[in-house]
């Protein structure tokens, strides 16, 4: 065995160029802001700031996404190591998330009027109705939780009802999150 190999300098190799960034492709042409449906003070606003066109609704959307999975998580934390303050983070970020929900359900129906005119998917009803689920049962576990603050230190009776409530806002809005994202990036297409 030789060294030779080891200790020579690799052969200098061409460079490739980095591209350019640019704007995503997008999936769906951009909405007609000339529409009759659309009220004639909206459409100078949405010219003048395209971002209110599609971003408002994912910027909600995330924020709902990351509160509701870190109510799932800090109350498993919770459950394993019996450290009160996990719970108390969760109650935290469930109050987050049931304050961040309706400006998502809302920005999501702007979005959706705006940008999909015309009769709802399937896929649009789905996650409509899920949206609207993940409020009232993120909603009623946060009321509970606020009245009865002691809820998880028994796991028997109405403290499971609690728990299963908010261990299924998790798959709940993962649920939710994949059919918002079939709509953006739909399956098949490259």
């Amino acid at each position: 065995m030789t060294l030779t190999p080891l200790l020579e300098s690799p052969q200098p190799q061409a460079e490739k160029p980095i591209p350019a960034p640019g704007p995503a492709p997008a999936t769906h042409p951009p909405p007609d802001l000339d529409r009759p449906d659309i009220p004639r003070w909206l459409s100078p606003w949405l010219k003048r700031y395209p971002f209110l066109i599609r971003h408002p609704h994912p910027l909600c959307a995330h924020f709902t996404i990351v509160l509701m999975l870190a109510t799932t998580f800090f109350n498993v934390l919770y459950l394993i190591t019996g450290v009160q303050s996990f719970e108390t983070a969760a109650f935290h970020c469930l109050g987050g998330g049931v304050l961040c929900t309706p400006a998502t359900n809302l920005t999501g129906h702007f979005t959706r009027w705006l940008n999909y005119p015309g009769k709802l998917s399937q896929t649009m009803i789905l996650e409509i109705r899920l949206s609207w689920a993940l409020l009232a049962i993120s909603l009623s576990a946060f009321i509970w939780r606020f009245l009865e603050p002691g809820i998880l230190l028994s796991l028997s009776g109405v403290g499971i009802i609690y728990l299963f409530l908010v261990l299924s806002v998790a798959p709940l809005v993962t649920v939710i999150g994949f059919f918002g994202g079939m709509l953006t990036f739909p399956l098949g297409e490259k």
